[in-house]
């Protein structure tokens, strides 16, 4: 298969390389002159895909500043924000496991990190303090055309929404990507390898049991699965998509400006909708969408708890307001609850009887069903809306959402539950999406 026209579309082009490598010298040196004037045991390092040579077009530049070991944590980090800051003078503070600076020159993204500087079999102080040995690996076992090959994988992830090792796609990163390359050759190799492969994914030599839908070992960490960001899902889209792509390949499936979500006919479900929403925090979605599922999983909890049949839970996010879309079964229950009491060859049968006996709240009971003793109970709240509300307080959504609960807002009525953005999310979802008809793929 020819990818030359779609690399000539998402490849920087001469123009474009030389750019970017005058805005990469310059960047390097201005960062260099504040570590002298600081008189710092550091130094600038170019990282991830514009030191591999597989950068997309509007990719970031990614540059750490390695720190000697004889600075502590607090120190990295405090200097490395200084430094950023001095360079990016209008770049904003984010934070992962270390507190990073970001902004854009020349309208392109940059991120000025800071890590230590460590050597292969050292141990390692953060997780990012391995990333320049990476791109020291890659340049070194990789030609030109294994990194055209690279570009094409990571349009091919993005394609169908797996690509970014992040916590809010559980997928593929740039590293991970260009290892799958370094290892089968050719992106066509490597998806012949996906669809053939049966249950746990193995890249490269199977160095250590993991639990962990893909297992690849990092070549500067023997310790280390680099691909342990990887869902279960993620693989599975990939594993579909790869045996769907195989069948029918051709390149303008891989093409970004090709897709379209498939928008389906709203129908009327016959189900119980509601819908949360709230303002979304200052958080980077490491942080923030861990708290999303969390929330998620409670709300799911909390209605099975109170006896809703829930079918589906999903959320959307965007820079400002986060949305989670419940849907059971039914919104109202019986006015009568079936409590279910020991067996009755355990002792706790007696006290339970004794319990219910005479309570006023129970309409039927207590009387005894094959082995166990029962009783019905009169419930003082059927509406699931008013249940939600009365308990939200108790209710863990996160760390940082807790503090938003007095403000979230709750919706039950369908004109503004069909027309939210995780209801067309929802309804739209599709993963992977089509690749085996051109029918799809017509809107941008």
């Amino acid at each position: 298969m020819d990818y030359n026209e779609l690399l000539k579309k998402y490849k920087l082009s001469g123009n474009e390389r030389e750019h970017r490598k005058n805005l990469i010298d310059s960047l390097i040196r201005k960062i260099s002159a504040v570590i002298n004037d600081m008189s710092l045991n550091a130094s600038p390092v170019l990282v991830g895909s514009s030191a591999r040579g597989t950068s997309l077009k509007k990719s970031d530049i990614d540059i750490f500043i390695q720190f000697s070991s004889e600075y502590d944590k607090k120190q990295l980090e405090s200097y490395g924000l200084d430094i950023g800051f001095k360079v990016i003078g209008d770049g904003v503070a984010k934070y992962a496991e270390h507190p990073y600076v970001s902004g854009f020159v020349d309208n392109i993204k940059v991120d000025i990190v800071p890590c230590y500087r460590m050597k292969i079999g050292e141990r390692t102080r953060s997780s990012v303090d391995r990333t320049p040995l990476h791109t020291e690996f890659l340049n070194s076992v990789m030609n030109d055309e294994e990194r055209d090959q690279a570009i094409i994988l990571k349009l091919f992830l993005k394609r169908i929404g797996v690509y970014g090792s992040e916590l809010r796609t559980e997928g593929f990163s740039g590293y991970v990507s260009e290892l799958c390359i370094y290892y089968h050759k050719t992106f066509e190799n490597f998806l012949r390898f996906v669809r053939e492969s049966r249950g746990q994914l193995v890249i490269g030599p199977k160095f250590s049991e993991f639990d962990s839908p893909i297992i690849l070992m990092d070549p500067v960490d023997s310790k280390r699965n680099a691909a342990s960001a990887v869902s279960k899902k993620s693989l599975s889209i990939l594993r579909i998509a790869s045996s769907l792509y195989l069948e029918n390949p051709e390149p303008d499936f891989i093409d970004l400006e090709n897709v379209s979500n498939i928008e389906r006919e709203i129908l009327d479900r016959k189900t119980y909708l509601l819908l949360l929403e709230l303002k979304r925090p200052d958080l980077i979605d490491d942080i923030l969408y861990p708290q999303i599922e969390l929330m998620k999983r409670n709300l799911a909890s909390f209605a099975k708890r109170e006896d809703f049949t829930l079918m589906n839970t999903f959320s959307s996010a965007n820079e400002k307001t986060i949305q989670v879309l419940l849907e059971l079964q039914t919104g109202s229950l019986p006015g009568v609850k079936i409590h279910v009491g020991p067996p009755a060859d355990n002792p706790n049968a007696v006290k339970f009887y004794e319990k219910y006996k005479s309570d006023p709240l129970v309409l039927r009971g207590p009387y005894v069903k094959n082995n166990r003793i029962y009783v019905e109970l009169k419930r003082d709240e059927t509406d699931f809306k008013i249940i939600l509300k009365s308990q939200l307080k108790n209710i863990n959504f996160g760390h940082n959402l807790n503090f938003l609960k007095e403000k979230i807002r709750i919706y039950t009525s369908r004109e503004k539950v069909l027309s939210s953005m995780v209801y067309h999310d929802f309804i739209s979802v599709q993963e992977p999406p089509d690749l085996s008809s051109r029918k799809n793929l017509e809107k941008k």
